[in-house]
């Protein structure tokens, strides 16, 4: 039940911060924002992080997963700048799906069960992106394209980073990706530092997402090394309906009934891939 209780924190992490991305992104800078979070996360792995050389190939696969983390994060910051978190956040947790593909594409047994499940993920996402209320500010046209780069992103950076972390210890390969985040976002900030100080007077809030951020990762693959670790991937996967929620509850954004049905479907199809 650690595995299960590891994947609850991480829902719960990711979802809250996705809830402050939604809170402060309209009118700001993405990428100031996003170095800053980045940098704390990366402290927050940083005692995981072995001094000792783990060799070139994890290495690369380790710092690649970050790097297609933060570009993810990026799609991620400037998607819920875009559009409500009941219209964006669906697409972004439906990580799994892409992440089925990269699967098959690799050679791995993919079941007609998980391709359902994808269906329903792909059938959930059209009604919620279609049913929004007709009061509703419209959604910004690159809301959605966004939203779907962060989940192959996501994706991406997942498959990644797993493939490190059979070569090094997990929390280092964590660790090391989130030094590539912090690192690539610190530098993208020095070619391009406008917002940078805007950014930094909202500190307290970018502290606390990258801390959330950090331990979020940090739990689901601490739970690798714990019997049923399977249990912390199914709960992780619910961020999507913890943020959606918390918008509802906090932001006070509506869901239509119907939206409520889609949002249904893709966490049915989540939950059953992630139990594989």
């Amino acid at each position: 039940m650690l595995s299960l209780a590891l994947g609850l924190v991480a829902a719960l992490g990711w979802g809250t911060h996705d809830l402050l991305v939604r809170r402060i992104a309209p009118g700001a800078q993405v990428l100031p924002q996003l170095a800053v979070v980045m940098t704390v996360a990366a402290l927050v792995t940083s005692p995981f992080v072995d001094a000792g050389w783990p060799g070139l190939v994890p290495l690369a696969f380790a710092l690649g997963s970050g790097f297609a983390y933060f570009g993810a994060s990026l799609a991620l910051y400037a998607a819920f700048a875009r559009a409500p978190a009941r219209l964006v956040a669906p697409v972004i947790g439906s990580y799994p799906l892409p992440a089925l593909a990269i699967a098959a594409l690799q050679g791995h047994g993919v079941t007609a069960v998980e391709w359902l499940a994808a269906g329903l993920i792909v059938a959930g996402v059209a009604v919620v992106a279609t049913q929004g209320e007709a009061e509703d500010k419209r959604p910004h046209p690159a809301a959605l394209p966004l939203a779907f780069a962060a989940c192959f992103g996501m994706a991406t950076s997942f498959a990644l980073g797993q493939e490190a972390a059979t070569r090094i210890e997990p929390l280092q390969a964590a660790g090391l990706a989130r030094a590539g985040t912090a690192g690539l976002g610190l530098v993208l900030l020095a070619l391009r530092p406008k917002g940078t100080r805007a950014a930094l007077r909202r500190w307290p809030v970018l502290l606390v997402m990258g801390c959330l951020d950090g331990v979020a990762l940090s739990s689901v693959i601490a739970a690798g090394a714990l019997p049923e670790a399977s249990y912390a991937s199914v709960a992780s996967s619910l961020f999507g309906v913890v943020t959606i929620l918390l918008a509802w509850g906090v932001l006070r954004e509506r869901v239509k009934l119907a939206q409520g049905f889609g949002i249904v479907l893709i966490f049915v199809g989540l939950g059953r891939l992630a139990l594989g």
